[in-house]
């Protein structure tokens, strides 16, 4: 008899219905990437490693997700980057203007752009909260406006995009310091050294704006964890936070959350699957905000 695991956590539906409140897509594309690629692999991995046969489908605050939420399947990357950009904010915007939150695996941080573009099909303005140990804020990288090292730059420019909160970063360089002071009031910069060991929330660094009820979109780059929790990732930086600091962040903000992504786990760096059960970890709190 063969052992089949039981993806995601058992969260997953049998089918895509779009009648339920929460729907997952993977995203397995690295397009944008430089340096280290293969995050591509990063969405299949999470599926299987977070094994509903080993993990438990109620969330720490007693959410029972077991097939709750419509799976999309993997959205395959097109050709170019371009296109891969176009296929994936058309996608999500059909996702998200039929009333679902859409929560997605990558693939590289380069995906979390056309996801940003998709939430225009709210017509509200939209919070992004990225949590990462760069700032991605390059206004190109080695000739690329798209590569995964310009996410925030990119978001800022996009009129729906409220605002961009910033948080465990701990590489900003002049570079991207001089594309931050363009925007004022508009992006918030919380550096792993002003969080320390404490609470995200009570830190006294996070924007007013994003009080109880704010409507946000969530981007997880796991490199934002200290490598002894995440050693699977491209860019891994000494210095991060911890699992637990990111996980009370999610269910004890309060936000209501739009849609989220978890990018930029590569299996082949990863060990005993640690980054990957982490990001299934991390989409199943998440969930669990929106379905309670």
């Amino acid at each position: 008899m063969i052992d089949h695991p039981l993806p995601l956590g058992g969260l997953l539906s049998m089918d895509s219905d779009p009648t339920l409140p929460l729907a997952f897509a993977a995203l397995p594309c690295d397009q944008s990437s430089s340096i280290r690629r293969g995050s591509a692999e990063g969405p299949d991995r999470i599926r299987l490693a977070y094994d509903g046969r080993v993990y438990n489908s109620t969330t720490e605050t007693g959410i029972d997700l077991s097939g709750a939420v419509a799976d999309l399947g993997s959205w395959e990357s097109e050709a170019t980057w371009v296109a891969t950009r176009q296929s994936y904010a058309g996608q999500a915007a059909a996702v998200l203007g039929r009333g679902q939150a859409l929560f997605a695996a990558g693939g590289d941080h380069g995906v979390t752009m056309p996801l940003g573009a998709a939430t225009e099909v709210l017509g509200e303005q939209i919070h992004v909260v990225q949590l990462d140990a760069h700032p991605d804020l390059y206004p190109e990288y080695r000739g690329d406006r798209w590569s995964h090292a310009c996410v925030a730059a990119r978001l800022l420019e996009m009129q729906h995009i409220s605002t961009v909160t910033q948080i465990g970063v701990r590489t900003l360089n002049h570079a991207q310091s001089e594309v931050a002071r363009k925007y004022p009031g508009r992006l918030a910069i919380v550096e792993a050294r002003d969080v320390g060991g404490g609470s995200i929330l009570e830190s006294g660094d996070l924007p007013d704006i994003l009080r109880p009820g704010a409507r946000v979109g969530l981007t997880v780059d796991l490199d934002v964890f200290d490598p002894a929790f995440a050693p699977g990732v491209a860019h891994p930086v000494p210095g991060g936070l911890n699992p637990r600091q990111v996980n009370e962040l999610i269910q004890e903000s309060g936000w209501a959350l739009v849609g989220m992504d978890v990018v930029e786990c590569l299996p082949a760096r990863d060990e005993g699957d640690r980054t990957a059960v982490l990001a299934g970890r991390l989409l199943q709190e998440a969930m669990g905000t929106v379905a309670g």
